[in-house]
C-alpha cells in the first residue's frame, strides 16, 4: 500500500495503520509457516496469542528482510557507510548514490519502519496490552525503539512521542526523541525482568512462537538487546548531552540491569530469499564498495573473502574489487562483474552485531566512563568476537597488525583512483591521542558491522570514521564534492500529509531548509 493516498484521509500520525494491520500483517503471517494460517479467534487469546501476532512482522522490518531494503537501505545508507555500491545506473546516476534525493526512495525509507513498526505498536497500545500483556508489549517497545531511532537518525525530527495521538501531531525533535527512546527502553526492561522473576519459562509459552530471531524467544536476552540498544544510543549523544550520555552508559553496562549483546548477535532469519543474495545474484544491482575492499586489503583482514567473492570482470579476475561511491556508470556492464557480497540465500539479516557492545564500552572507556574494564580490552575483545561471529581464524596476528588501508585503482576509470585516506593500523598504542584511539575503534566497529549500513553512516557521521573516500560525483547542489551527506530529506508523502507539522519541524530543527547537507542533532564537529 502507499505512504499516504490523501491528505484528508491519511494524517502523517495516522501513516495508515489500520490498513497496515489489516494487509501487510495478513500477509506477512501466511508466510511465517503453515501452522500459522490455521490460528483462529480462540487460538489469539489462549498463551497470548493476540499479544504477540504482531511481533514478528515488527522485527522484521527494523532491517527490512525482504527486498524493500533495497531503497529503505542499501541503495542509500550502505552506499553512504562505503560497504555496497551498485553498479546500475538508476536514473542515469541521478540518485542517492550521487547524492540526488529521490523522492520514492526516500518513502520506502521513511516507510517500511513507520508503518511495519509504528503502526504494529500502536495497534497493541491502543488494545491496551501495556496492562494486558506487559512482557510481549516490552519487546514491541524495544524492537519500536530500535526501528524507530534509525529514522530519527536517517532524517531528524519524527512524530514519536505522540504518535497516532491526532492527525496532526508535532514532529519531536531529534533530542526530545532520544529521552522517550530511553525512558521506553527503561520501561521495556522493568516489565521483562519482572516476567522473568514472576515466571522464567513464561518466554517459552508466550513468545517463543513468534520471535524469528537469533535470540530465541528469550527475556533475558531481549533485556540485553534492550541495554546494548541504549549504549547505543548514548554514546550517539556523547558530544551533544555528554552528561546525560555518560549516565545512561553506565546504566546500560551496570550487570545488575541485565547486561549487553556479548554471545550472540541480533539477527532475523527471511521468510523467503535473503534479499541481498537477490539483489546481488539475481538483479546484479549491489556490489562491494571500495572502502571494504582497501582497508580490509590493507590489514590483510582475513574476513575479507567471508564478506565478498572475487571479482569475474576481466580487467580484475580473480580479486575481490570495490566500486568507489558515486561513481559514474554509464552502463550497468561497466562494474556489474566487480566483486559480489558474499551472501547464502538463507542467511539471517543483520540488524545489531555482537561485537558492537565492545565496541562501545571501548569508546565510553576512552571518554572516561566507568564500563568495566580498559579501552584496548574492549576493542581487542570486539575484533575477537567479530572473527569469531564471521567464523575467521587468525585473529591474534591479526590484533599485532602494523599494516595500513592501500590505495584505490580504478581500472575502468582513473578518475575514480585515490591514494589511502589514513595510516590507522590494526595494532593498539596505548601511547596514541584520543583521536588516533577512536579513529581506531571505530574503524574496527565499521569493518565488524557490516553491512549494516544506517548504523555505519550513523558513526561516521558522529566520529568521522573510518575516513571514507569522498562520493566521486555528486549532484546534489547542497552537497558539493568533498562533502558527505548529513541526512535524507522527507518524501512528499511526509510533506504533503504532514502539513504544518512538517514545515514547523523544519524551521525549528532543520535551520529551516530541508536538505541533505543539514546535520542531525548529534552530529557536530
Amino acid at each position: 500500500m502507499k505512504f499516504f493516498l490523501d491528505k484528508h484521509k491519511f494524517s502523517v500520525l495516522a501513516m495508515g495503520c489500520l490498513l497496515s494491520v489489516a494487509t501487510s500483517c495478513t500477509d506477512y503471517m501466511q508466510t511465517l509457516n503453515q501452522d500459522d494460517k490455521l490460528i483462529t479467534d480462540e487460538d489469539l487469546v489462549q498463551d497470548a496469542n493476540e499479544g504477540g501476532i504482531l511481533l514478528p512482522l515488527m522485527m522484521n522490518r527494523i532491517v527490512a528482510t525482504t527486498t524493500a531494503v533495497q531503497t529503505q537501505q542499501n541503495l542509500q545508507a550502505e552506499s553512504f557507510a562505503g560497504y555496497l555500491e551498485t553498479p546500475t545506473p538508476f536514473l542515469n546516476n541521478e540518485n542517492t548514490t550521487t547524492y540526488f534525493m529521490v523522492d520514492g526512495w526516500n518513502n520506502t525509507a521513511w516507510n517500511t519502519s513507520t508503518q511495519n513498526v509504528m503502526d504494529q505498536w500502536l495497534q497493541m497500545w491502543k488494545k491496551g496490552y501495556e496492562t494486558k500483556y506487559p512482557d510481549l508489549y516490552a519487546i514491541a517497545l524495544i524492537i519500536k525503539v530500535t526501528a524507530a531511532h534509525r529514522l530519527v537518525d536517517t532524517f531528524g525530527p519524527y512524530p514519536y512521542t505522540k504518535y497516532g495521538t491526532s492527525a496532526q501531531v508535532t514532529f519531536d525533535s531529534e533530542e526530545e526523541a532520544y529521552t522517550a527512546f530511553f525512558a521506553d527502553l527503561d520501561k521495556a526492561v522493568i516489565a521483562l525482568k519482572a516476567a522473568e522473576a514472576a515466571n522464567p519459562n513464561a518466554d517459552k509459552a508466550r513468545f517463543l512462537k513468534w520471535d524469528k530471531s537469533s535470540l530465541l524467544g528469550e527475556y533475558t536476552s531481549w533485556i540485553k538487546l534492550a541495554n546494548t540498544i541504549k549504549l547505543r544510543l548514548a554514546m550517539r549523544i556523547s558530544k551533544v548531552k555528554p552528561a546525560l550520555a555518560k549516565t545512561e552508559a553506565e546504566k546500560a553496562v551496570d550487570p545488575a540491569n541485565g547486561g549487553l549483546l556479548t554471545d550472540v548477535g541480533f539477527s532475523i532469519v527471511p521468510t523467503t530469499t535473503n534479499p541481498y543474495y537477490t539483489m546481488a545474484n539475481a538483479w546484479s544491482d549491489t556490489r562491494m564498495s571500495a572502502a571494504v575492499e582497501t582497508f580490509l586489503k590493507g590489514f590483510a583482514d582475513p574476513r575479507l573473502p567471508v564478506y565478498a567473492v572475487a571479482a569475474t570482470d576481466k580487467a580484475v579476475a580473480g580479486q575481490i574489487k570495490g566500486i568507489r561511491a558515486g561513481s559514474e556508470r554509464p552502463d550497468k556492464t561497466r562494474y556489474q562483474f566487480y566483486s559480489l557480497p558474499n551472501v547464502s540465500t538463507t542467511a539471517p539479516v543483520k540488524q545489531v552485531d555482537v561485537a558492537e557492545s565492545y565496541f562501545l564500552k571501548a569508546e565510553g572507556a576512552l571518554r572516561g566512563w566507568n564500563m568495566g574494564g580498559t579501552t584496548q580490552f574492549f576493542y581487542e575483545e570486539g575484533i575477537k568476537a567479530s572473527f569469531k561471529a564471521n567464523g575467521a581464524s587468525g585473529v591474534e596476528g591479526y590484533l599485532t597488525g602494523n599494516t595500513t588501508q592501500i590505495p584505490y585503482i580504478d581500472p575502468k576509470n582513473t578518475a575514480n583512483n585515490s591514494p589511502a585516506m589514513t595510516k590507522i593500523t590494526v595494532k593498539w598504542n596505548e601511547a596514541d591521542n584520543f583521536e588516533t584511539k577512536l579513529e581506531r575503534i571505530i574503524t574496527q566497529k565499521w569493518i565488524a558491522l557490516y553491512p549494516e549500513g544506517t548504523e555505519a553512516w550513523s558513526e561516521f557521521r558522529r566520529t568521522g570514521y573510518p575516513k571514507l573516500y569522498p562520493v566521486a560525483v555528486t549532484k546534489n547542489p547542497d552537497l558539493p564534492t568533498g562533502t558527505f551527506i548529513k541526512r535524507l530529506t522527507y518524501p512528499s508523502a511526509v510533506t504533503n500529509s504532514g502539513g504544518d507539522a512538517v514545515k514547523a519541524a523544519v524551521a525549528a530543527y532543520l535551520g529551516g531548509k530541508d536538505s541533505a547537507a543539514t546535520p542531525i542533532w548529534w552530529d557536530v564537529e
